[in-house]
């Protein structure tokens, strides 16, 4: 009965030490299983050792019996051990992913500021960079952060892309912090991919991924980035999302996976 108590013991202790971002993952069936499978054991040996009123058993059906539990835990712990390994896989997995994209990003960063920097005058001669006009950021007094965003989307409907970046912008730097904010950051990656600028498109949908992950949009935007990384003719990035949204993303929309799937399969994704 102690190895009992020592082994359930040791799987409580597991599962609570489990990180936050495990809970949401494709695991956290498993998980919910396992413990739930202990709490029945547990409560069936409670039960059998306070009841004082059944026959006592002999000694050969209680050692049967206590086999029989002493094999469950075994296939527990067995459980647990593979959960546990998935897991450090899973995440060992995501941050690779995540580094690797932040390095291609910094790059194509980089390359969209030598060009944007870089013009040709007359006779071929580069001429001064002319400072880009920046954009009203901070949002009007006396808007709420809701009503922002929807005008901003009704002027997206609307085809009207440049208000719609100057809106959502406002509400990206006023409220960085809102439940909505995730969606915003990827509507604005839509307006400069309705815009084909792709470049410009690839960059708010990386930050719409790894700013807002658990946000309503983010599967959304790694399979845009994926499709502006396409369109800029960036095979090995493109494969990098398509490939990797289903692991980032267990819960995906099921048109949004067949979708990263199908341009994986069209790309001919390692």
């Amino acid at each position: 009965m102690k190895k009992f108590c020592f082994l359930a013991l040791n799987a409580a202790v597991f599962f609570s030490s489990l990180p936050a971002k495990a809970a949401d993952s494709y695991l956290q069936d498993e998980i919910d299983q396992i413990k739930s499978d202990i709490v029945v054991i547990q409560r069936q040996l409670y039960r059998e050792k306070s009841d004082t009123t059944a026959p006592k058993e002999s000694v050969s059906n209680f050692q049967v019996r206590l086999g029989e539990y002493d094999q469950m835990i075994r296939d527990m712990n067995g459980k647990v051990e593979n959960v546990e390994y998935r897991l450090k896989t899973l995440e060992k997995k995501l941050e690779t992913f995540d580094k690797d994209i932040d390095l291609r990003f910094e790059q194509i960063k980089k390359q969209m500021t030598a060009v944007s920097v870089s013009g040709q005058g007359k006779n071929g001669q580069k001429a001064a960079a002319k400072p880009l006009a920046k954009p009203a950021v901070q949002a009007p007094k006396g808007i709420a952060p809701k009503d922002l965003y929807e005008a901003a989307l009704t002027d997206l409907k609307n085809n009207k892309l440049t208000d719609t970046e100057t809106k959502l912008n406002q509400f990206l730097t006023s409220y960085p912090k809102e439940t909505l904010a995730g969606n915003a950051q990827y509507w604005l990656g839509e307006v400069y991919y309705k815009q084909q600028n792709f470049a410009k498109a690839a960059v708010a949908f990386k930050d719409g991924y790894s700013k807002y992950p658990q946000g309503a949009k983010g599967a959304d935007c790694l399979l845009k980035l994926g499709l502006s990384m396409k369109a800029l003719g960036k095979k090995e990035e493109a494969c990098t999302a398509f490939v990797n949204l289903p692991t980032v993303f267990d819960k995906v929309n099921a048109d949004i996976a067949a979708r990263a799937k199908k341009e994986a399969e069209a790309l001919d994704c390692k």
